[in-house]
């Protein structure tokens, strides 16, 4: 039985690392670790099914030892920013301040022929009307029009710090160093673990929640 679960976890840490290697385009409405979940479960309640002389139990103990790992490793990905960069990716941005970036679009293995007619989904007739197009974890594409005539451009919010956790993706973002960071937080007179959620957006407009603290705390 030792060796079942064993079984179960490699084949399971095998299947997220794969489909992750596969990119953000063959991952459709879940995240990663939902849709291996998904493609286990059937799979391993179908082994009992088709075969009688194989007890439940080889199916039940799998199927347990999945759900509990799709439970722990959703709780620790939104706890480290490392682990949920390896099962969740980061969001790919395709064009940043109306400019495409080619490089980004090779990566994601999406082709300006997909690009454009993932655009025209969102009713967009012309890329160059797009301040930003975000390829996010799921796959789906996220699409923002540049501000119209005598409206104020601010671009989109990106995450910095979410709770208690810098988002290295979210500096990259605005050009921000860790120090500068730093000194913003100092300026708060706050510290870093008792930020919930922390966005600057293009226009370098902030936005700061903070974790509410208990009585007596």
């Amino acid at each position: 039985m030792l060796t079942l679960l064993i079984r179960t976890v490699i084949i399971y840490v095998f299947l997220v690392v794969a489909m992750r290697m596969g990119g953000k385009r063959q991952i459709g409405e879940l995240q990663i670790s939902e849709l291996v979940t998904a493609l286990l479960l059937s799979e391993i309640a179908a082994i009992p099914i088709g075969h009688e002389e194989i007890p439940l139990t080889y199916a039940v103990v799998p199927i347990l030892t999945v759900i509990c790992l799709e439970i722990i490793c959703a709780f620790i990905v939104t706890k480290s920013q490392p682990l949920k960069r390896i099962f969740d990716g980061s969001p790919s941005v395709l064009i940043r301040k109306g400019r495409l970036d080619k490089a980004e679009l090779g990566k994601a293995r999406m082709g300006l022929e997909e690009l454009l007619s993932e655009a025209r989904l969102k009713g967009v007739s012309d890329i160059s009307d797009l301040e930003y197009a975000i390829l996010e974890q799921n796959g789906k594409l996220s699409v923002f029009e540049k501000a119209k005539k005598g409206e104020k451009e601010t671009g989109i919010a990106h995450a910095i710090i979410v709770d208690g956790n810098i988002s290295r993706h979210g500096l990259d973002c605005i050009s921000m160093t860790k120090e500068e960071l730093d000194e913003r937080i100092r300026s708060k007179k706050t510290e870093l673990k008792k930020v919930f959620l922390y966005t600057v957006n293009d226009a370098g407009e902030e936005n700061w929640i903070f974790k509410t603290q208990k009585k007596g705390s």
